[in-house]
């Protein structure tokens, strides 16, 4: 693989999840590995992530942390708040849902940390091993989750527009910062990524798969919506990626914030089938 597909793949991790990675051919790993790390660490000072043909018929990539890891290490356990941390193991959790998953050491399985001994391995079946198709499915079904893992622990904060149109922002409450926390959250593009493995690349209310619609070339247009918006909580809580995240329609998230307080998506669903 040249340069310049490795390019698009570095531009494919940030469209994707918003984080600024770097990326080569691995000088050490056999087998046409491919190596990618976070842009601001040299690579072997924070996380590495390695995809590389395993056998006749399987990818594996690896995460691990490098030899000089120690300070990103440490900016991790000072800074990484309980939510990224669910985040985190969610989307790792759903990795070994789809995949063959491993985690070292064996006792962190359910519950892992950010250590130097930290290893994760995940496996994927694929037709052509050496096939670039297969491999940027691999890189985008199973490395960009863990890329979008280690982002939010790290703490990479994501660029969010800040301009909508006056009447988009009908069903919100102007001007404060709560509000502005829960919109950053819902376009959060890491939790887009986990909401979409969970649920499905269909809205949870009408249905409608975009793309079927509007066709492949365009990807996804699905919006991502906390069932509970954190600003109608009363004190703060950490939410749980399965139960209180939902793909929506632009449409129907639209509609699900055009009432104060936020209808629920069974209520939008129920007027729907009226």
């Amino acid at each position: 693989m040249d340069a310049s597909k490795i390019e698009a793949i570095v531009n494919t991790v940030y469209n994707s999840i918003g984080a600024h990675i770097r990326g080569s051919k691995s000088p050490v790993e056999a087998r046409k590995a491919l190596v990618f790390w976070f842009e601001n660490y040299d690579r072997g000072a924070g996380p590495t992530f390695t995809i590389h043909p395993t056998g006749l018929k399987w990818h594996t990539v690896i995460l691990k942390l490098g030899a000089y890891a120690s300070p990103c290490i440490q900016h991790i356990a000072s800074h990484a708040q309980p939510e990224s941390y669910q985040l985190a193991h969610a989307l790792i959790e759903q990795l070994g849902k789809e995949y063959n998953l491993k985690i070292n050491p064996q006792e962190k399985q359910s519950n892992w940390q950010v250590t130097d001994d930290l290893t994760i391995e995940v496996k994927r079946k694929v037709s052509n091993p050496h096939d670039e198709m297969d491999i940027l499915e691999s890189i985008h079904q199973m490395m960009i989750p863990l890329i979008a893992a280690m982002a939010e622990l790290i703490g990479y904060r994501v660029e969010v527009e800040a301009d909508k149109p006056s009447d988009e922002t009908d069903g919100y409450i102007d001007g404060t910062l709560t509000q502005s926390i829960i919109l950053k959250r819902e376009r959060n593009p890491r939790n887009r990524l986990l909401c979409l493995k969970i649920h499905g690349e269909h809205c949870g209310v009408c249905g409608d798969d975009p793309r079927v619609i509007y066709g492949n070339d365009l990807g996804t247009i699905l919006e991502v919506h906390h069932i509970e918006p954190l600003s109608e909580a009363d004190t703060p809580k950490a939410y749980n990626p399965r139960k209180d995240l939902i793909p929506l329609c632009p449409n129907c998230h639209r509609a699900i914030h055009k009432r104060i307080p936020a209808m629920l998506p069974s209520e939008l669903k129920e007027q729907l089938e009226r």
